[in-house]
């Protein structure tokens, strides 16, 4: 599968454009910084940042200082699918409720 169909499905799973490639750039390029995270990804450094505080808060993304330096380490897709099973669960108990 090509990188712009993976960008295409992660979008289709929720993502926007723009953290769909710094989520894919996460995955393939393992704890990085995030000056050199968004300059593979396509995306301005300082959109990143913006974009990276969404993506950890929904726990797409973690982050682990080393002296003065954060790097950014991408969920794995075993994770991702672990949310959505969990997802799925939540909406069968509403369902059940509504």
């Amino acid at each position: 599968m090509t990188d712009r169909k993976i960008v295409t499905q992660l979008i289709r799973f929720g993502f926007t454009v723009a953290q769909a490639k710094i989520y894919y750039t996460g995955l393939k390029s393992g704890p990085e910084l995030m000056a050199r995270l968004a300059k593979r990804a396509g995306v301005r450094r300082t959109t990143a940042y913006y974009l990276m505080e969404e993506l950890i808060r929904r726990r797409f993304f973690s982050s682990r200082k080393v002296g003065k330096r954060t790097y950014y380490i991408a969920s794995s897709l075993q994770t991702l699918l672990k949310m959505t099973k969990d997802r799925e669960r939540l909406v069968k108990k509403l369902v059940k409720i509504l």
